[in-house]
C-alpha cells in the first residue's frame, strides 16, 4: 500500500536504530517462504526510514534484470527490466568499484550524475545496494525511492540500513542459487527433450537404468517404464542379462579405459524405425561412470537410401534397356532394308515374269514389315513419353468386333477360320475404339502366325468383378511355360523364323493398363493359347 507521513517514525535515534536492525534480522531468520520475508523486510525499512517505494531487481541468468518484488509501485514507474550495459556511468562506476550503497536526495548540491541515476529508476531520491554471487558477479539490486519531505539519512542510519541491507541480499541471493539451479535444470531437460535425439544412461559397470529424456521414453510408455531397472529390461522383454551385442566392450581403449565412442544403424523391433546409435561414457553425478547412448531417427534417411539404391538399379537398368533397344532396333531395321535393296536390284536384272513378281512380293512383305516396326516404335515412344493419346467414346462391343471379324474374311492368306464366339451379349462400354482395336488384332495376328489347323475364336463377357474381357483363343503350337511369362516384353519373339518386330504384345499391354485393365495369357504346348485382357465396363 503506498506510505504515508503518519506511519514514519521519526524518532530514530541509537537505541531504536538498534532494536530496529535486531527485529529486522528476527523476521528474516523465521521460516516464512522467501518472497514473503522480502516484501515484509522492504515494507519495514520502508515504514521506518520513510521511503514510499522499495524493490528488488534480480537476474534472469543471463543479462536482464527483471523487477522481482516493488511495494509502494501503484503507479508503475518503475522499470519492469533493464540490461546493466543500459545503466548510467555513475551508477555503474559505483558497482565496479564494489560501493554497493548509492544514495541521494534532492539538494542545492546535488550533481548531474546522481539524478540520472535516478531519472534511470524514475524516482525522485534513492538507496539502492547491489549485491553479488560468489564469483562477484552483480546478480540483483535492492533499492527505496522517492524520501517523504526529503530525510536525510545519517552515517549511523545509512550504517544500520547497509547492515539490513547485507542480510536481505544475503537471503536474495540464495534464492537466486536456488533459481539459477532449477533454470539450469529445465533449461538442459528442454534441450534433452527437444533436440529431436533419444537420449538413456545406465551405470557403466552394473547397467542401472540412470535417465531416459521423454522422446526415448515415450514409446515405452513413460519414464516410469525405466525406475528400477537393468537396461536390458528396460529395453527388451524376457532378456534376463547383458546383450551379447552390448556396445560398451568397443569403448575400451588400449589402456583398458572407456574413452572412445562407438556408433552404429539399429532398427527398433516393435516398430521397425531406424536410429543411427552413438556410445559413450563419462562420469556421472555421483562419481561412478555412466554409459550414455544416444540415437538418432534415422527411418527417413534409410527410406531416401533405399530410393536412391532403387533408382540406381531402375538407371542402370534403363541403360541396359537402352543399349538393347539400339542393338535391337539396328538389327530390326536392317534386316527389311536388306531385302528391300537387295531384291530392288535383282528386280533390275530379272527377265522372267514370276521372277519378278516374287521379288515383288518379298519386298512388299518386307516394306509392311518396315512400316510396322516404325509404326511400333512412335507408339512406344508416345507410351514412354506419356504422350499416347486416346479418344474415349461409346461404341458397341459386338458391333465392333463383328467389324474386326469382317476385315479378316476378305483375307485370302489365312490358314483358319476367325470367328466371333455365338453367345456374346450385345451392349456398349466406353473407351477409345482404335486403341482397343490394335490389341485384339495383335492379338489375332499373333494367333494367325502359329495356328496352322482349327480355329481361332473371338471372345466378350462380363465378369463379376464388374470387368469386361476380351480373349482371343487358338489351337496353335502354345507357348512353354518357360517363356510364358515372358510374351508381353519388349523383343521378345519365341519363334525367331516369325515375321514381327517383338514390340506388339508390349505395346499391347502399355495400352491395356492406359485403360486401367489388366493383360495375360493362358496357354498349353501342342495345344493352343488365349490371350486376354479386361476392361473397366462403364455402362452407357
Amino acid at each position: 500500500m503506498p506510505l504515508t507521513e503518519s506511519r514514519i517514525i521519526m524518532d530514530r535515534n541509537s537505541e531504536n536504530l538498534n532494536s530496529f536492525l535486531l527485529h529486522f534480522l528476527k523476521r528474516l531468520n523465521n521460516y516464512k517462504p522467501i518472497e514473503e520475508k522480502v516484501t515484509e523486510s522492504l515494507t519495514h525499512i520502508c515504514d521506518f526510514f520513510g521511503f514510499k517505494k522499495g524493490f528488488v531487481y534480480q537476474t534472469d541468468g543471463f543479462r536482464f534484470f527483471y523487477l522481482k518484488e516493488a511495494i509502494g509501485n501503484e503507479d508503475q514507474m518503475l522499470r519492469t527490466r533493464f540490461e546493466i550495459d543500459e545503466m548510467t556511468q555513475q551508477h555503474s562506476e559505483r558497482v565496479k568499484e564494489r560501493e554497493p550503497l548509492f544514495y541521494s536526495i534532492p539538494t542545492e548540491n546535488i550533481s548531474f550524475e546522481d539524478v540520472e541515476v535516478m531519472q534511470f529508476y524514475n524516482v525522485k531520491s534513492l538507496l539502492i545496494r547491489h549485491f553479488e554471487d560468489t564469483e562477484g558477479r552483480i546478480i540483483g539490486f535492492i533499492g527505496f525511492a522517492n524520501s517523504i519531505k526529503n530525510i536525510h539519512l545519517n552515517s549511523e542510519e545509512l550504517q544500520i540500513i547497509q547492515l539490513a541491507l547485507g542480510a536481505l541480499s544475503k537471503e536474495i541471493a540464495i534464492r537466486e542459487y536456488k533459481e539459477r539451479e532449477v533454470r539450469a535444470s529445465k533449461t538442459l531437460e528442454s534441450i534433452m527433450n527437444n533436440m529431436g535425439v533419444d537420449i538413456y544412461v545406465n551405470s557403466f559397470d552394473s547397467h542401472d537404468m540412470l535417465y531416459a529424456n521423454e522422446s526415448m521414453a515415450a514409446p515405452y510408455g513413460g519414464i516410469e517404464h525405466f525406475r528400477g531397472k537393468k537396461c536390458w529390461q528396460a529395453l527388451y522383454k524376457g532378456k534376463t542379462g547383458e546383450c551379447d551385442f552390448c556396445p560398451k566392450k568397443h569403448l575400451i581403449d588400449e589402456y583398458g579405459n572407456p574413452t572412445k565412442v562407438f556408433s552404429w544403424d539399429y532398427q527398433r523391433p516393435f516398430d521397425g524405425t531406424w536410429f543411427r546409435v552413438f556410445s559413450a561414457a563419462f562420469s556421472w553425478i555421483d562419481g561412478q561412470m555412466a554409459h550414455v547412448i544416444t540415437s538418432v531417427d534415422i527411418n527417413h534417411q534409410k527410406t531416401i537410401e533405399e530410393e536412391l539404391r532403387i533408382a540406381k538399379e531402375k538407371a542402370e537398368n534403363l541403360d541396359r534397356l537402352k543399349s538393347a533397344f539400339l542393338a535391337n532396333m539396328s538389327h530390326e531395321i536392317r534386316t527389311p532394308l536388306n531385302s528391300i535393296v537387295g531384291f530392288a536390284s535383282l528386280l533390275a536384272e530379272a527377265i522372267n515374269k514370276d521372277e519378278r513378281e516374287e521379288y515383288v512380293t518379298i519386298m512388299q512383305e518386307n516394306t509392311e514389315l518396315l512400316l510396322q516396326l516404325i509404326s511400333d516404335i512412335l507408339d512406344l515412344s508416345k507410351i514412354e513419353a506419356g504422350t499416347l493419346e486416346f479418344n474415349m467414346g461409346y461404341f458397341n462391343v459386338k458391333d465392333f468386333c463383328e467389324d474386326i471379324i469382317r476385315s479378316y474374311e476378305i483375307k485370302e492368306d489365312k490358314k483358319v477360320p476367325i470367328l466371333l464366339a455365338s453367345d456374346v451379349s450385345d451392349f456398349s462400354i466406353y473407351s477409345d475404339k482404335k486403341r482397343l482395336m490394335q490389341v485384339i488384332t495383335n492379338f489375332i495376328n499373333n494367333a494367325l502366325k502359329f495356328t496352322q489347323e482349327g480355329e481361332i475364336i473371338l471372345n466378350y463377357f462380363l465378369r463379376e468383378d464388374g470387368m469386361l474381357e476380351f480373349s482371343v483363343t487358338d489351337t496353335g503350337m502354345g507357348i512353354d511355360s518357360d517363356n510364358i511369362n515372358e510374351v508381353f516384353d519388349r523383343f521378345v519373339k519365341l519363334n525367331s523364323f516369325s515375321k514381327g518386330t517383338g514390340l506388339g504384345l508390349s505395346i499391347c499391354k502399355s495400352i491395356v493398363e492406359c485403360l486401367k485393365g489388366t493383360i495375360g495369357v493362358e496357354s498349353e504346348l501342342g495345344v493352343g493359347s488365349r490371350f486376354w485382357f479386361t476392361h473397366p465396363y462403364k455402362k452407357s
